[in-house]
């Protein structure tokens, strides 16, 4: 089903949510005032309002230097071979897949994904591709390909140890495996731990505090941290939630 990958619509849209999917995920929604929203499906743990919340850490044996078959210019599908973890159904759709080793051809070029079956361990994967994607060059045995979902599927509370990339800021709360709105623009309440400044950059607090912020500063040990956006007070003390203008790309 083909989706708008931009709504319009006023504000209380975003506080809705759905076990079933009605947007393509990553779908931007804005309703004024500078705010835009990212659709997303949470994982299997439940989301807290004013937390921020990431894509969740790839599968080491699915997203990198996978065997790949043979897939002809002008097919609608790709063929790899998955590393020793298996893959539910449609763990990957609105994912992509791309070659990424120089050893065989089709090196960068990605491909959406739509679909694809769920594969045991160590099995062959069969990626329905989206849209009117079609293979542009075509692959070998030589060339060694990733996939990777998309990063508004399973979406986690950031942890403390960071090591993916945070997408935005929940809402409201939200059930495990329900598909929402996260705020990605903007102003709004965000957990905050220790000192922020008005005016000041902040970050992922990291080891500290799951699904906070903290100042980013950039003479720090962190300051190659992603930036969420800017303080914009009061201040709020720490555990509290502070007014936060997001930017979160």
């Amino acid at each position: 089903m083909a989706y708008p990958v931009d709504v319009y619509a006023s504000p209380g849209t975003e506080k809705e949510t759905s076990t079933t999917k009605n947007r393509a995920l990553g779908t931007v929604l804005r309703t004024g005032n500078g705010r835009e929203y990212a659709y997303a499906l949470a994982g299997a743990v439940a989301l807290t309002p004013g937390t921020i919340v990431a894509t969740p850490i790839p599968t080491a044996a699915h997203d990198m230097d996978l065997v790949t078959a043979v897939n002809a210019v002008g097919a609608t599908t790709f063929v790899a071979t998955l590393g020793g973890t298996a893959a539910d159904k449609d763990l990957y759709a609105g994912g992509s897949v791309w070659v990424n080793s120089v050893a065989g051809p089709g090196t960068g070029i990605v491909y959406e994904i739509d679909s694809h079956d769920a594969v045991d361990a160590a099995g062959v994967i069969t990626l329905k591709l989206a849209g009117s994607e079609k293979i542009v060059t075509a692959t070998t045995t030589s060339s060694e390909s990733s996939i990777r979902p998309n990063s508004y599927a399973n979406i986690v509370i950031t942890p403390t140890a960071v090591l993916s990339r945070t997408v935005g800021v929940a809402t409201v709360p939200v059930a495990a495996a329900n598909y929402c709105w996260v705020q990605t623009k903007g102003p709004a309440p965000v957990l905050i731990n220790g000192v922020v400044v008005v005016g000041q950059h902040v970050r992922a607090a990291g080891a500290t505090v799951a699904g906070a912020v903290q100042s980013l500063i950039r003479a720090g040990t962190a300051e190659d941290e992603q930036s969420l956006g800017v303080v914009m007070g009061p201040i709020a003390v720490t555990l509290d939630y502070g007014w936060i203008w997001l930017d979160i790309a």
